[in-house]
């Protein structure tokens, strides 16, 4: 009989990230009676969590306890998990995430999201680090064994913060390649993701299929095959996968990256474009061209407003809540290091090698193996030239813009805009003047740049 698990959750008032992870979590029974720590500082949305989570403990008769909390002494202390989901400001998130879009913008750079690279991620990265370096450090002072998970955006930097600052068990997670074994299940026709093997690297929102399998077979032949002489992939996938994301990019971008290169890239097209400035730059027509659409902030806000709205109905029971899995692993995580099991998943950590081709040290997206020792990443071996081109300068500007967002210094977070591609039809006065408007708008919270 282990002892009581204790899981901390930061952004734990999250509409959107906390009731299905924690469902996910409780469905687990062998995992026994938890403890979850709802830490948010907006103390009535974690509130409003806990009261789900005592509905959702009661439906499935469980043994669970819930405390909504805005101190990170009580949440930290003694606790085996952290779960990681916020944004930086949490009351003025989306405020902020209009200015790392808008600004842009004037200098001819639209990004559909803009949390990850390009002056969108790049604003959003000077936020979060500082956060992140104190989220770790406190972590790692109440609880020094504790496994820290991380999905928030920009996944490489604020995962960094957990390498840099303590030696924690720590992982960033994303759900990009379950998008891409979702289409390549409905293209293959396959009941099961298990029918598919999969060989992939890269970093966060810009990974590569090297290589994969359909049933031991050669999986790039046998697409070929479907694709024959006179169709394009975003042919073969229209007909057979709606985005289940409901954000609208059509693969348009994934199929010619799969003609160039030869392999697929993450699906995601709203995401993968924001790597590639011929989309993204000039103007917003070249957006549609590729059937990428952009989300605003408005829609954000409403889509918000949606989860708030339904999370009120699942506790009044005017609406049922859903008891399956989500795709996350989360809960998978917990039962694999809580009960000494292992599985391999997706891990985002510093590379040690398994792709060699990169610079170590630098957070990248492969497999991994998952136990109680932590997230030992699988070696993918050297990427093709052309692909390992496109990477090298966003694995390289991570470190830099990590360095110079935890020690406030400007002139190397300057550098890191001039060295994104993004940035490429920009002079160094424009790229200075779009930072310096970056940095102004988010002034209130970069304390390190302005002291």
């Amino acid at each position: 009989m282990h002892k009581r698990i204790k899981v901390a959750f930061v952004g734990g008032g999250s509409f959107n990230w906390a009731p299905k992870i924690l469902k996910d979590i409780m469905m687990k029974e062998e995992l026994g009676g938890i403890d979850f720590y709802l830490l948010d500082r907006q103390l009535p949305n974690a509130e409003k969590i806990k009261r789900l989570g005592e509905k959702m403990n009661s439906d499935l008769a469980g043994d669970h306890r819930f405390f909504a909390s805005d101190d990170e002494n009580e949440s930290f202390t003694g606790c085996d998990f952290v779960i990681i989901c916020i944004a930086t400001p949490a009351e003025k998130a989306l405020e902020a995430m209009r200015q790392d879009v808008q600004i842009p913008e004037k200098y001819g750079i639209y990004q559909p999201v803009g949390d990850t690279v390009g002056p969108g991620g790049w604003s959003r990265n000077l936020r979060n680090v500082p956060v992140f370096n104190d989220l770790a450090r406190k972590i790692a002072e109440l609880s020094n064994d504790a496994v820290v998970l991380n999905y928030t955006n920009p996944m490489a930097c604020l995962t960094k913060a957990f390498y840099a600052q303590t030696n924690l068990r720590a992982v960033g997670l994303c759900h990009g390649l379950f998008e891409c074994y979702r289409v390549l299940q409905a293209i293959f026709g396959l009941e099961s993701e298990k029918q598919i093997d999969v060989k992939f690297a890269g970093v966060n929102h810009f990974f590569w299929i090297l290589d994969f399998k359909v049933n031991g077979q050669d999986g790039y032949r046998l697409l070929e095959e479907k694709l024959g002489d006179d169709k394009r992939f975003v042919d073969l996938i229209q007909e057979v996968h709606s985005d289940e994301m409901g954000f609208a990019s059509n693969k348009y971008l994934t199929s010619q990256l799969y003609e160039t290169f030869g392999c697929l890239p993450y699906v995601g097209d709203r995401h993968t474009c924001e790597f590639f400035p011929h989309v993204i730059t000039g103007d917003a027509d070249r957006l549609h061209k590729y059937r990428i659409s952009r989300t605003t902030i408005d829609e954000r806000q409403a889509r918000l407003v949606e989860r708030e709205t339904e999370v009120d109905a699942m506790i009044a029971g005017t609406q049922a809540v859903n008891y399956s899995r989500s795709r996350e692993t989360a809960a998978d995580i917990l039962e694999a290091m809580a009960l000494g099991k292992e599985f391999i998943d997706v891990v985002n950590v510093p590379n040690q090698g398994q792709i060699p081709s990169l610079p170590l040290g630098g957070v990248v997206e492969t497999l991994g193996v998952v136990n109680t020792l932590g997230f030992t990443p699988i070696c993918t071996g050297p990427l093709p030239e052309p692909i390992n081109n496109l990477l090298l300068p966003h694995v390289k500007n991570a470190e830099t813009l990590y360095q110079a967002a935890t020690h406030g210094d400007f002139p190397l977070a300057l550098e890191s805009l001039y060295q994104d591609p993004t940035c490429a039809h920009l002079d160094y006065d424009q790229i200075r003047s779009m930072a310096e408007e970056l940095m102004q708008a988010n002034r209130e919270f970069l304390p390190q740049f302005f002291r």
